[in-house]
């Protein structure tokens, strides 16, 4: 071949490589760009849904508190038996009672609407949810939302308070539920009206508290420096609001696409009035948009009412409109365009320049040193392939960008692929795009990508995803494949690790649980009280403790048998697993004596918990073989004490107060109260 036309060549596949690379450069800096705003619009999407499950919290909380006042509970209950007998006069009483309760609530109606935003307190009557008393729209009652509210026939139906957004006929946001119980008077009532074993109360009605958007909103703006808006669409509102109450702002009426429930900035008004804002889909989007001169991320994603979120199928009630200025991303994607561009054209004169002079200077030589490395080259690619497909690990490898360069036949054999699925695609989407509990895996948590990015070696245990969609544990290695200053990918090396895992989980399961009854055993609850009592001493807070004692136990195993008795401690331990929530700790320090561990109660919640706990004891009583064997238990509290010196302090004060209730009779509880020698009492630590 002629020296020219080796020149022409040269030249015209340099001009090609550079071209290219300056082409997949800018598709590089398109997709990182993609990435940020991705991103973004995923944080904003998750810390909005996390405020509004606080917010939900919140108004969950705010209607139980309320639904407690026994004057409330009087009220409601004399108001629902009026009603249902009828007449005149019971309208008249009812009237009475009516207004009874706004003037009791009306300063506290107006303290919570400027504390917490409040904008709706309703009080409803079983059976229908009629409707007695709106303090949001008082004129406004004896309508029932027994169709309207599934949310309310929830909580009718199974007496657990509830919260959700929900479109009402007088409003639309954050409700919280709670039923509205009045004490029996006397045991015949009880006997009467209650259909379930365990109630104490009449169900006489419920209570609703709804809080508005706004605040919310204006927070997240404030913090953020974003814009949040809600949109509903329009057939929920027109079905359910009354028109005196539907949102003011809504989309022109050729567009069809939602009302303006709230908007923490002007944007959001004027987008909908242009016609930019479309039908809401049902699925999350991120978009750019030019407004006023500025760039704006416009994310949206679906908003799901109280009964949306339980029935997927169910279409969402509107939409959550977030939107920030990207002007600063644009502007540094656009700078990075435009300096990998002058680089490429920079980098391309340079050493197009040298190559001329090389291939001038020394095309000889250069000529058998490419016949030296090309027989090099391929005497380390056969002992490369000799070496991957010997090897019993799996090995692959990656470029820069995390796409599959080559793979072993061990590392397909544990992955299920073929050589065909792996190559030329990207490793963690294909296999490793998730961890072994589902949950996504993002690009920036792979030990894989991290390393692309900074160069260092790692190793560490992982998951990855086989063709069959199971998961299998596995111990990485990866180390990165460096050419100079030039990074050109790396390499992985991995081993199943699924039978040493179950190894260690076997280990650690048989070293901290009771083998009986699954709870934690002496050492393991020990170390677990440790540990909150120096959390409490970092920290602060509040932890209480509880001292458990099945009563008369050994009469249970001389009367049943010794299997008898275990099926009791299982028992009791599956009833306290009930009752506690997952951040208790229940262990068994030995024979039928337990102890709980309550992170974050205070005594007085503990004393609530303790006594619905043996309550719950002695209401069920347990079944071995088709025996019933009633039981009962004897229960200590006791608060946890930063100045207790050990786990064992804590627990010889609870067990003091099991003691006392061992002696006072049994199947009772005691509270431990720092001073008394004798018997614990029954008042919270502190109390006159």
């Amino acid at each position: 071949m002629q020296y020219k036309l080796v020149v022409l060549i040269a030249s015209t596949a340099l001009a090609a490589l550079f071209a290219g690379g300056a082409m997949l450069s800018l598709q590089q800096h398109d997709d990182r760009l993609k990435l940020q705003l991705e991103t973004q619009a995923a944080r904003m999407q998750s810390i909005y849904e996390v405020s509004m499950d606080e917010l939900e919290h919140e108004a969950r909380a705010l209607a139980y508190n309320m639904a407690a006042d026994p004057e409330i509970a009087r009220i409601l209950g004399d108001a629902n038996h009026l009603l249902r007998a009828g007449g005149e006069s019971n309208e008249a009483r009812a009237v009475e009672l009516r207004a009874a309760l706004t003037a009791k609530l009306d300063l506290q109606w107006q303290d919570m609407h400027r504390m917490f935003d409040l904008r709706q307190l309703q009080f409803l009557l079983t059976p229908d949810l009629r409707s007695f008393l709106r303090l949001h729209a008082p004129e406004r009652y004896g309508d029932s939302l027994m169709e309207l509210r599934p949310m309310m026939r929830s909580i009718q139906n199974d007496r657990i308070p509830r919260s959700g957004f929900e479109i009402g006929r007088a409003f639309a946001g954050i409700r919280g539920g709670a039923p509205v119980i009045r004490p029996y008077a006397h045991r015949h009532e009880a006997l009467a009206d209650a259909p379930q074993a365990g109630q104490t109360g009449e169900h006489v009605g419920t209570l609703e508290v709804g809080i508005g958007l706004d605040g919310l909103h204006k927070r997240l703006s404030e913090k953020l420096g974003i814009g949040v808006a809600v949109l509903l669409n329009p057939e929920r509102v027109t079905q359910a609001m009354w028109s005196h109450y539907q949102p003011a702002t809504r989309a022109p009426e050729r567009s069809n696409c939602c009302f303006l429930l709230s908007a923490s900035r002007p944007e959001a008004e004027a987008w909908l009035a242009a016609g930019l804002i479309e039908r809401g889909k049902t699925e999350a989007e991120s978009r750019l948009q030019t407004w006023d001169r500025k760039q704006y991320q416009v994310i949206r994603f679906p908003l799901f009412d109280f009964v949306g979120k339980q029935n997927p199928a169910r279409p969402p009630a509107g939409s959550i409109l977030i939107w920030r200025n990207a002007e600063t991303e644009l502007a540094a994607h656009t700078k990075a365009r435009s300096i990998t561009l002058r680089n490429a054209f920079a980098g391309y004169a340079l050493v197009q320049l040298i190559v001329l002079l090389l291939l001038n200077l020394s095309r000889r030589e250069w000529k058998r040193q490419l016949d030296l490395q090309t027989a090099a080259i391929s005497r380390l690619s056969q002992q490369n392939a000799l070496l991957l497909n010997t090897a019993g690990e799996g090995i692959y490898g990656v470029d820069p960008n995390g796409v599959t360069s080559f793979i072993n036949p061990a590392a397909l054999t544990m992955l299920g692929y073929t050589a065909a699925q792996v190559i030329g695609e990207n490793q963690h989407r294909l296999f490793h795009h998730h961890y072994a509990d589902g949950s996504p895996y993002p690009d920036e948590a792979c030990p894989v990508f991290q390393t692309l990015l900074d160069g260092k070696r790692r190793s560490c245990e992982d998951w990855f995803i086989r063709a069959d969609g199971t998961a299998f544990p596995v111990a990485v290695t990866v180390a990165p494949i460096d050419d100079g200053n030039q990074r050109d990918g790396a390499v992985v090396v991995f081993r199943d690790i699924s039978e040493l895992k179950e190894q260690r989980e076997a280990l650690e399961q048989l070293a901290t649980t009771d083998p009986l009854t699954g709870a934690s055993n002496r050492r393991q609850f020990l170390e677990r009280l440790d540990n909150e009592l120096s959390r409490l001493k970092r920290k602060g807070g509040t932890a209480s403790i509880l001292m458990a004692d099945l009563d008369h136990f050994k009469n249970v195993n001389d009367t049943h048998g010794h299997a008898a008795g275990d099926a009791v401690l299982k028992h009791f331990v599956d009833i306290v697993r009930q009752t506690l929530r997952k951040t208790d700790v229940i262990g068994r320090l030995g024979g039928e004596e337990f102890a709980i561990l309550l992170p974050g109660d205070g005594i007085e919640g503990a004393r609530e918990l303790a006594e619905r706990l043996c309550e719950a004891v002695k209401n069920s009583p347990s079944r071995f073989e088709r025996t019933l064997i009633p039981i009962s238990v004897s229960i200590g509290v006791a608060s946890l004490n930063t100045r207790d010196g050990s786990a064992e302090a804590s627990l010889q004060r609870a067990d003091k107060a099991l003691y006392d209730a061992k002696h006072a009779g049994r199947d009772q509880v005691r509270i431990h109260t720092p001073g008394q020698a004798g018997a614990g009492l029954t008042a919270p630590e502190g109390a006159p």
